[in-house]
């Protein structure tokens, strides 16, 4: 089995690999649903107010309800507050000191998640929190839940599991995330031992600081700008990482390339080329910088007070909602009890009736 192969049995290119047009018409959909509901839920909360405001009770929910006509955030806006929120990840991660894998990580969940559900409906501020410690665990590494809290202010605990299966559901529990970065280092030490001469690299010889350069900037690529576009989507880890070798040093990789491909396999090596160069085309649209730049952070300002005015108002405090639940099952009345007892008796019955009766032993 090639590497390829083994590629394509992964969750990662069996459910999360998508051409722009079906990414794109998923986003769309799930905008569309989303503002319907936030309509509906802004709806209900009003009534409730009023109604609220005749007994002389209040709810959180109807106290939320924004004013007036909903003027509800677009495909294009939710992405690029998506996008300002996974750098938060990023400087996030640099905060609590957790390696590259785990902040790389967090964030391709952030973006998966936000695929079938919109920030209008969940807080991309607390996806972010959830999404940082549930990627300490799948990359094995160890944070305590207090000490990762204690780290962030005004977050609880309780906050960042509220909404962790609201993650997982939405990562539709699939965890594993191939990252090109293993990719970079191997590419890396091969065309080195071409540079030196220790294997046949023939037109690469002696450009051993080329290659120093181009690894660091590719690095670069892959740590900031693979991670808050699409590439991930739309490439293979090592498409991704030769796409930013590509960038760092353009020479450098057609040199390469050119030693894995004979004069004939040169279809296959314009064929190659021309993956990388979108892929390349891609990682050069967003800046290889965890920092928004002031444009983007004016712009990211205001869509957050237009977020504001579009949430939906039932899925605001994801606590409240997990602890009424909670309260819900356990504070269960009796005779719902009995009921779910005798059901579960009558079930065992029917399937003796079925199966016949349990054997008996002499």
């Amino acid at each position: 089995m090639t590497e390829d192969d083994r590629y394509r049995t992964s969750t990662q290119y069996r459910l999360w690999s998508y051409t722009p047009q079906s990414l794109h018409a998923l986003r769309t959909t799930t905008n569309q649903l989303a503002a319907d509901r936030v309509r509906e839920a802004v709806q209900r909360a009003r009534e409730r107010k009023s109604s609220e405001d005749v007994s002389g009770t209040d709810s959180r929910s109807a106290s939320v309800a924004p004013e007036g006509a909903v003027d509800c955030l677009t495909v294009e806006e939710e992405l690029k507050l998506i996008t300002f929120y996974c750098r938060q990840t990023l400087q996030l991660g640099d905060h609590l000191n957790v390696p590259t894998e785990v902040k790389s990580t967090a964030i391709q969940y952030i973006k998966r998640f936000y695929i079938t559900n919109s920030i209008m409906t969940y807080s991309p501020a607390d996806i972010l929190k959830t999404a940082l410690f549930f990627a300490t665990k799948t990359e094995n590494h160890y944070f305590r839940l207090t000490k990762f809290a204690e780290a962030m202010s005004k977050t609880q605990p309780e906050d960042i599991l509220a909404s962790e299966f609201l993650l997982t559901q939405g990562l539709r529990f699939t965890f594993d995330v191939r990252h090109p970065f293993r990719a970079l280092e191997g590419a890396v030490m091969e065309i080195r031992a071409m540079t030196s001469g220790k294997i046949e690299g023939g037109p690469l010889l002696g450009m051993g600081k080329r290659v120093y350069v181009a690894h660091g900037l590719a690095k670069n690529y892959l740590k900031t700008s693979a991670l808050l576009t699409d590439v991930y989507f739309h490439f293979t880890p090592s498409q991704i990482m030769m796409a930013s070798l590509m960038i760092a040093d353009r020479e450098l990789i057609q040199l390469y390339l050119s030693t894995k491909f004979p004069s004939a396999g040169q279809n296959m090596a314009q064929k190659i080329l021309g993956t990388l160069e979108k892929c390349a085309e891609m990682l050069q649209a967003v800046e290889p910088t965890s920092d928004a730049s002031p444009a983007e952070r004016k712009e990211a300002s205001a869509l957050v007070k237009k977020l504001r005015k579009c949430r939906n108002p039932e899925k605001i405090d994801l606590v409240s909602l997990q602890k009424a639940k909670r309260e819900g099952e356990d504070g269960l009345d009796e005779k719902v009890v009995k009921k779910r007892k005798m059901e579960r008796e009558q079930s065992a019955k029917e399937a003796d009736d079925l199966f016949g009766p349990s054997i008996k032993r002499e």
